[in-house]
């Protein structure tokens, strides 16, 4: 169990480390970590869209444990169509534990704030992986991972600030828990206030398609 923890935990850093350098890399996984942008799109019918890269937790900044069955990853995404702006907490979850991995419709996620106040979101839609991609062939470990969605308020991401302690989310029909702590400089209520900035700023960048041709 111990030799799967580490290789997993190992792979998940290495490929987002590949996607995305907004952290550095230690013994025991990403540390310094901040924001970048990882999707920056638009259409010419006026549909916008910025996503951030997300926290990763780490037995350093995190509960993560050999014990823990779902590993939850969390960034922000901006989305704005012809009638308004939208802001969502991105989850990502994966799982090497279980033969399938979802997370339904209007499922909640309570997020605990440092003063003990609980702010309560809804899964946008249906998310769920039944195929999974090979992990590692010599040890026969198939990983499963979705992306889940959550509106939530410019009101409720700036309480963020307080510092955020626990979430738990409901995947597989189980309760999901992950506790947070403070590492060095970085926490995850920091890491997801920059991350609204971050995409907030780079959406108003965005230029017409037809700007400098």
């Amino acid at each position: 169990m111990r030799t799967k923890f580490l290789i997993l935990s190992f792979f998940l850093c290495l490929v987002t480390y590949a996607q995305d350098k907004g952290y550095k890399m230690g013994l025991w996984g990403a540390y310094d970590q901040h924001p970048v942008v990882s999707m920056d799109k638009q259409t010419t019918d006026g549909f916008k869209y910025v996503e951030s890269s997300r926290f990763i937790s780490t037995v350093k900044n995190s509960s993560l444990s050999d014990d823990t069955k779902f590993v939850p990853q969390l960034g922000m995404s901006i989305t704005q169509d012809s009638d308004s702006v939208y802001f969502d907490l991105n989850v990502y979850v994966n799982t090497v534990d279980a033969s399938s991995v979802y997370i339904y419709k209007d499922s909640p996620i309570l997020i605990k704030l440092s003063d003990g106040e609980i702010i309560r979101l809804y899964c946008n839609k249906d998310v769920k992986d039944n195929i999974g991609t090979v992990f590692s062939a010599t040890y026969n470990i198939i990983r499963y991972s979705v992306i889940a969605n959550y509106r939530i308020t410019p009101k409720d991401i700036l309480k963020f600030k307080k510092g955020i302690t626990k979430i738990r989310l409901e995947v597989n029909a189980e309760k999901c828990d992950m506790e947070f702590k403070k590492y060095k400089n970085d926490e995850l209520g920091q890491f997801l206030l920059s991350a609204y900035s971050l995409v907030s700023q780079t959406m108003t960048k965005q230029t017409d398609f037809e700007e400098g041709f």
